[in-house]
């Protein structure tokens, strides 16, 4: 195989891996995958199907083991229990060959047909091309919060996507790789890959109802989306300068402690109800001590990142003209 660059090169390296997380779809993998190769198949390309059985309790981790046996170049990691989409991502991206890494979920809602012209867009030089399902099919309740979502982090990142929440994506292997993620991080690589000068843009994609089971999306998970962009953000602004971040989360309470400070003195001066001053003064005590936490938790963190890897945060050097991607003849792969 065509050597495409020098820069992170992988043993038995292909041009594409394609990683769906999976949990309890069982139903619908079957036509999943055959989706995916009637998508990819005719672009003669050399390429790989990682399924993640995220604790699946319906025989999906059988179906995939089945599966294995009659398709060379699909392969899979299987999780004892759930740990969440992100997790299963993230296992896909660290066994991923290819050169090339596109995601998307295993309900049948994205279309696998779609990743060949979301290449072609990354062909132009971009490190993310992210799907943008302009004409969703779910719920109202799921879309409203979303696009809610989609806008706070549109606006508090510069990086402006409509639809964060697509799994539909391809990324430069190099980029996605190069990403600490946690807990639901996986909706914001765009967002945090764009803090090592990865370039994003996104391309409308096709969605589909629901075919098979039941959503894992609830009202939970909507509270912990807005909670993950709080998160994000930090990560972002100043996972380098961690007591700046700090310090400013400090200031509306050393404001407060100020405000109380003075109700305190003219609680006193002015001879206001008996109690008053002691209310106002332990008011400010509680504040001060507030600011005086943030602060010290902002000098520990200050020596944390002084003595940690911060290699996810700079941009391996890419040659994208020489790993353009490009279609050539596949010939059947084994394990």
């Amino acid at each position: 195989m065509k050597n495409y660059s020098n820069h992170g090169k992988i043993d038995n390296q292909l041009d594409l891996s394609i990683v769906i997380p999976l949990f309890n779809e069982n139903e619908s993998l079957e036509l999943l995958v055959e989706r995916v190769m009637k998508a990819i198949d005719p672009q003669e390309i050399t390429y790989e199907i990682i399924l993640i059985d995220d604790g699946s309790t319906d025989g999906t981790w059988e179906s995939i083991v089945s599966l294995k046996s009659k398709i060379p170049n699909l392969r899979g990691i299987k999780f004892k229990k759930n740990f969440g989409q992100t997790a299963a991502m993230v296992a896909g991206f660290d066994h991923a060959l290819g050169q090339v890494i596109a995601t998307l979920d295993g309900d049948l809602q994205n279309d696998p047909s779609d990743i060949p012209q979301l290449i072609e867009k990354l062909n132009e030089g971009y490190d993310i091309v992210s799907g943008w399902r302009k004409n969703r099919k779910d719920h109202i309740l799921r879309v409203i919060p979303s696009r809610i979502a989609n806008a706070i982090i549109s606006h508090t990142t510069g990086v402006h996507l409509h639809d964060y929440g697509c799994s539909l994506k391809v990324y430069r292997t190099e980029i996605i790789r190069s990403l600490n993620a946690y807990g639901e991080m996986h909706r914001f690589f765009p967002a945090l890959a764009s803090m090592t000068g990865a370039t994003v843009t996104e391309l409308p994609v096709n969605h589909f109802p629901r075919r098979y089971g039941e959503s894992k999306y609830g009202f939970e998970r909507i509270f912990k989306v807005f909670t993950d962009i709080f998160a994000m953000n930090l990560i972002i602004r100043f996972s380098s300068t961690p007591l700046l971040g700090f310090a400013l989360f400090s200031l509306p309470f050393a404001g407060l402690a100020g405000v109380f400070a003075l109700f305190g003195l003219l609680a006193g001066v002015g001879g206001w109800t008996a109690g008053k001053a002691g209310f106002f003064l332990t008011l400010m005590l509680l504040n001060l001590m507030a600011v005086i936490l943030l602060n010290s938790f902002g000098i520990l963190a200050e020596l944390v990142v002084s003595n940690s890897d911060l290699t996810h945060t700079e941009l391996p050097i890419l040659k994208r003209e020489s790993i353009r991607f490009q279609w050539r003849k596949t010939h059947d792969l084994q394990d």
